[in-house]
């Protein structure tokens, strides 16, 4: 019976192969455990450091559009009050960002920066000398002088 025994149990002691094996199981579990861990970890640090060189960006193209619309001077008046009006809403988001980009998420900086966009491209158009709106002369001589005859009043 003992012969019987020693002959189909594993015999731990002198057996080191079996022993690396155990050794090696558990280092394999172990490391599966630490980037069980560490990756979720690593992934969300990349998407901080993603969106930190997205507000880069951004920043450093809304000083370019903030520059140049504040280069462009037209004839105009009508153009050029509509580059002072874009100049302004810029000083405005320069405060709102100053204060509050850390706050904004990655979907928030793609409009805003989809918005400076459009804001370029519309001081690139204003540069030209032709504004957006439209300046209209009424004539109002024959409504007022219609007025005065219906009150009474004469010139």
């Amino acid at each position: 019976m003992k012969n019987l025994r020693s002959r189909y149990t594993a015999n731990f002691k002198r057996d080191y192969v079996a022993a690396v094996a155990v050794i090696i199981f558990f280092l394999i579990v172990i490391s599966e455990l630490v980037l069980a861990v560490s990756l979720p970890l690593y992934m969300k640090r990349e998407n901080v450091m993603a969106v930190s060189v997205q507000r880069l960006k951004l920043r450093e193209h809304f000083d370019g559009i903030r520059a140049h619309a504040k280069k462009v001077k037209v004839k105009n008046s009508t153009a050029q009050a509509e580059i002072d009006l874009i100049i302004w809403n810029l000083d405005r988001l320069a405060d709102y960002m100053r204060h509050y980009i850390q706050y904004l998420s990655s979907d928030d900086l793609a409009i805003l920066q989809q918005q400076l966009f459009e804001m370029h491209a519309y001081v690139g158009s204003l540069k030209s000398g032709v504004p957006f709106s439209r300046e209209y002369k009424i004539d109002y001589t024959p409504y007022l002088e219609r007025i005065m005859k219906q009150s009474g009043v004469t010139k």
